[in-house]
């Protein structure tokens, strides 16, 4: 499990972005139900894929840990364009819920192609301990919304509000979010927006606007027109400039620095195994990697050591 070495984890206890706590035990407060999507939120979440990265989202003292089907394909090395499974996805929720007491949010993708699937699925994450669901319109098989296709289909509209209407009929107690694809697929604020309120008539608990580069100028005229609804939750990956304080004077409720932890782990893994190949010696990557006196804090070795 590549993403779970040490030289991962230092990386992210030592970049400077994480408020990690004096305590390395610290445990933080679970966010209450009523309070974590909602209109007066003003939340951020990391993406996770197991348990180590969850517990690591929560120590550093971000609020929500987001599953995302990024994560998990990347994870298990192979593309985000709707091959990694429900029965997948709910392994990696299960694993995050293990890691953390945080608000789990995963993304469903398109719902696995049919109303049925995405019926199971929800079922599975339910029983895995997700607090939240997100279900976007890009159609089945789905691209990555950052990936370069120029050709993106998105479901239509009236289906796709049939499928969320049965997803909140449910009523498992799993939170719904509708995410539109709009702006990704070249269809202006106009259709964003049009999506984004019929998804609303549907009874869900939350939207999500995505945005790509090409189109990310076109967000702020989408959050004017939308914000305040019902809550609004973001992954603002291609606009890394803007500080999540402004998404929040924009309207947004929940932020999500979705893919920064399996990036992260690609780069420093990389950078230290390139030194310890040149150097042979582990010397040389000490100072790169976390002592084990950190990862027997984070596993509960010391505890079990002391039964």
């Amino acid at each position: 499990m590549w993403f779970g070495n040490a030289a991962a984890l230092s990386w992210i206890l030592d970049s400077g972005v994480t408020g990690l706590p004096d305590d390395e035990g610290t445990t933080l407060p679970k966010q209450p139900t009523e309070t974590f999507l909602s209109t007066d939120a003003r939340l951020i979440g990391v993406g996770a894929h197991d348990a180590l990265t969850a517990s690591l989202v929560q120590r550093s003292g971000f609020d929500v840990a987001w599953v995302g089907s990024f994560e998990a394909s990347t994870y298990r090395r192979m593309p985000d364009i709707n091959v990694i499974t429900s029965t997948e996805m709910a392994d990696s929720v299960r694993a995050v819920r293990t890691g953390c007491d945080l608000p789990v949010f995963v993304d469903a993708d398109n719902g696995y192609g049919t109303d049925d699937a995405a019926a199971r699925a929800l079922d599975q994450f339910a029983a895995a301990g997700a607090d939240a669901m997100c279900l976007e319109d890009n159609a089945f098989p789905k691209r990555n919304s950052l990936y370069s296709t120029q050709e993106r289909a998105l479901e239509d509209p009236e289906a796709f509000s049939r499928r969320l209407a049965r997803l909140v009929g449910k009523k498992t107690g799993v939170r719904i979010i509708a995410r539109t694809e709009a702006l990704v697929a070249g269809l202006g604020p106009e259709e964003a927006v049009r999506r984004l309120d019929r998804y609303a008539d549907t009874g869900v608990d939350g939207l999500f606007v995505q945005a790509n580069t090409r189109h990310a100028d076109q967000l702020g005229e989408v959050l004017d027109r939308t914000a305040g609804r019902i809550p609004i939750v973001l992954a603002p990956t291609a606009l890394p400039e803007v500080a999540v304080d402004q998404f929040f004077d924009m309207g947004a409720n929940v932020v999500i620095y979705a893919n920064v932890v399996s990036r992260a782990a690609v780069r420093s893994v990389s950078r230290m195994l390139a030194t310890l190949r040149e150097a042979r010696s582990l010397d040389s990557v000490t100072a790169d990697i976390s002592g084990l006196d950190e990862i027997f804090a984070l596993t509960g070795a010391q505890e079990w050591n002391r039964q």
